[in-house]
């Protein structure tokens, strides 16, 4: 699939998961996706507010993926999901894994790992709206964090 054809996909909405079939699906595969697009998501952020280096970028998103940060990020949602969001958290969170993060433990991998399965799950059953909403607590929680970054990342 070339990217136009990737950009139509996203813009027409046809081709999501329902919630019906979601529940088909492992919730690995929802935190799978959800990795990438929180990732995509904090390196554009990163990218319109700050003219810095990609090496300096690159560096400062890699302390917003990272398990320890999404650690935290899940448990402040915890006061922002729904019932239905809260079952692929809890669902995500007990999946038995044999991985664990580099620089982590298997508690902030595992609340992480529920972290991506909710980004991901909103955005395989394009729940577009609420998935801008949680995005938009997460990113008020990395602005928090940006002031001690500032001259360092020349916003």
């Amino acid at each position: 699939m070339a990217l136009k054809e990737f950009f139509e996909y996203i813009e027409s909405g046809e081709n999501f998961l329902t919630k019906s079939e979601s529940k088909n699906h492992n919730v690995l595969t929802f935190a799978y996706v959800g990795d990438a697009l929180f990732s995509l998501y904090v390196r554009t952020y990163l990218a319109e507010i700050s003219t810095a280096k990609s090496g300096v970028l690159h560096t400062e998103t890699t302390k917003f993926v990272k398990a320890s940060y999404q650690s935290k990020l899940v448990d402040i949602l915890a006061n922002y999901v729904n019932e239905e969001e809260k079952q692929i958290v809890l669902t995500a969170r007990n999946t038995k894994t044999k991985n664990i993060a580099k620089h982590s433990n298997l508690e902030e991998y595992k609340k992480s790992t529920s972290f991506e399965a909710l980004v991901g799950y909103l955005y395989l059953t394009n729940q577009i709206k609420r998935l801008t909403e949680i995005l938009n607590i997460c990113k008020t929680e990395m602005e928090k964090d940006l002031w001690r970054l500032k001259e360092k990342m020349q916003l």
